[in-house]
């Protein structure tokens, strides 16, 4: 079940703002104690490597994920051409062998490499050792799948160092991870640097993050139309804006974390939302999407399926219009009218 549960989906270097960010923050000390949670077949976990190897510094890297076969994989280190798509001719002779038509990443990348099959939040078992912490844990497009963050994202900050780095993907945006967590650059992006909270914060961030849940809803854009624009050539602060009230500025962070990222990663963070059933993420971001994007007929369909799911019918008319309007030929558009007018036939 979980080998079909579980997706897979990566690359070398995905989302590659990250990675150029990881390079600022590796030259902060020499050594750093990495940990890769749903690594998948270790693309990324390798592409980590990559990059702490040409910045100079060194870096003990473990990947855990559920999916033994894809441990099994990840730990042969030998992809398809899928996982190297975007690297450039010099990169992929520089990271890889090429062998019976697979691209192998090359020994040097795989010292101080470790790959483990297991669950995080399995009980009974201390899979890292009752020491160990990490400088810095990737969980990039894992917690979308996850209903109940929150021992989720306790047991990821027990596992950090005080001041470490939670890294999430592209456009993931999730409240609950500011109550231990705040973004590490002034653009906010994917970097989050652990802080300890104080007792009356930690009790605001409850209080807040308490009805958003109870709201069924992870943001609202409507809320502020003023965020300032980023600057990727800030370094990274821990400072927060002191001028605003906690909702409104925990509100204005998570909407940046969308206005950075482009069509192809919307469009492929919101698939990801759909077959994790995150119908409520999905919705928030499709909507927002569709006002920066207005004539992608990909968009607009996905908003009828999720109207669909969520049988608001009225509201998913009006979406598979704007999709037939725009593309007419896909054939997915039209299974989609077959399924409303079904619905709206017994309701």
């Amino acid at each position: 079940m979980l080998e079909n549960l579980t997706i897979g989906e990566s690359y070398f270097f995905r989302d590659i703002q990250t990675f150029d960010k990881l390079r600022k923050v590796l030259k902060e000390k020499p050594s750093w104690n990495v940990l890769s949670i749903g690594c998948s077949r270790g693309e990324e976990v390798y592409s980590t490597a990559i990059v702490c190897n040409e910045v100079g510094v060194e870096c003990r890297i473990k990947g855990i994920d559920v999916n033994f076969q894809r441990i099994t994989q990840a730990r042969k280190g030998c992809y398809q051409f899928w996982s190297v798509r975007f690297l450039s001719k010099e990169d992929i002779e520089r990271y890889f062998n090429i062998v019976d038509g697979q691209y192998c990443i090359k020994d040097v990348y795989k010292k101080n490499v470790e790959f483990i099959h297991g669950n995080i939040l399995d009980t009974g078992t201390e899979i890292f050792g009752t020491k160990e912490k990490f400088d810095i844990i990737f969980t990039r497009r894992v917690l979308l799948y996850i209903d109940n963050l929150e021992p989720v994202i306790h047991k990821i900050s027990s596992l950090l160092k005080d001041d470490g780095f939670l890294i999430l993907g592209a456009g993931e945006y999730f409240p609950e991870v500011l109550e231990h967590f705040t973004p590490a650059f002034a653009d906010v992006g994917t970097f989050y640097r652990k802080v300890k909270l104080k007792h009356d914060e930690t009790h605001k961030h409850k209080g807040f993050l308490s009805k958003t849940r109870s709201e069924k809803t992870k943001i609202n854009f409507q809320l502020d139309t003023r965020a300032e624009p980023s600057d990727s050539s800030r370094e990274y602060t821990q400072q927060k804006v002191q001028h605003q009230p906690k909702e409104l500025e925990i509100v204005n962070l998570l909407k940046k974390t969308i206005d950075g990222i482009d069509l192809e990663e919307r469009i492929r963070l919101i698939e990801e939302y759909i077959t994790g059933k995150s119908y409520d993420r999905a919705y928030e971001l499709i909507k927002e999407s569709c006002k920066k994007y207005p004539t992608n007929y990909v968009l607009w369909k996905y908003r009828t399926l999720v109207e669909l799911e969520n049988s608001d019918l009225e509201s998913a008319k009006n979406s598979l219009q704007r999709a037939i309007f725009l593309n007419s030929a896909d054939d997915e558009i039209w299974q989609l009218k077959h399924a409303l007018d079904f619905r709206t036939k017994f309701k």
